[in-house]
């Protein structure tokens, strides 16, 4: 530093990377992905809108992952992949239902073997 520098050398302050918290670390939307998506398989789809609350909170935890996390988290760790497990569980529950109760009304069967989706 020249002479006509205004800064203080008594004022320099060396930075030091801030410690990792417990806060930083948590991940809500992940949280509720990850529950929502349990309800909704566990419920059997009964409450329609489950699986897509999780898949929005899914979606949006991934999108919000820091690059630093993105390396060691992989995708299966977040709850945008059980998000859309149980979106594809609802779907086929509700292809698997429907082609039963098609196949029922072809062939005249009693509506009691069909599982209500």
């Amino acid at each position: 530093m020249s002479a006509a520098d205004p800064r203080r050398r008594d004022k320099i302050v060396p930075f030091h990377m801030p410690s990792a918290t417990e806060e930083d670390a948590s991940d809500w939307n992940s949280n509720i992905a990850m529950y929502t998506a349990m309800g909704g398989i566990f419920l059997r789809n009964k409450f329609k809108a489950l699986p897509w609350v999780s898949g929005y909170f899914g979606l949006s935890s991934f999108l919000n992952t820091r690059n630093s996390q993105k390396g060691t988290d992989s995708l299966s760790g977040s709850g945008a992949m059980i998000a859309a497990v149980s979106l594809v569980t609802y779907y086929i529950n509700v292809y698997v239902g429907h082609k039963r109760a098609l196949s029922a009304y072809a062939t005249g069967a009693d509506d009691e073997g069909i599982g209500a989706v």
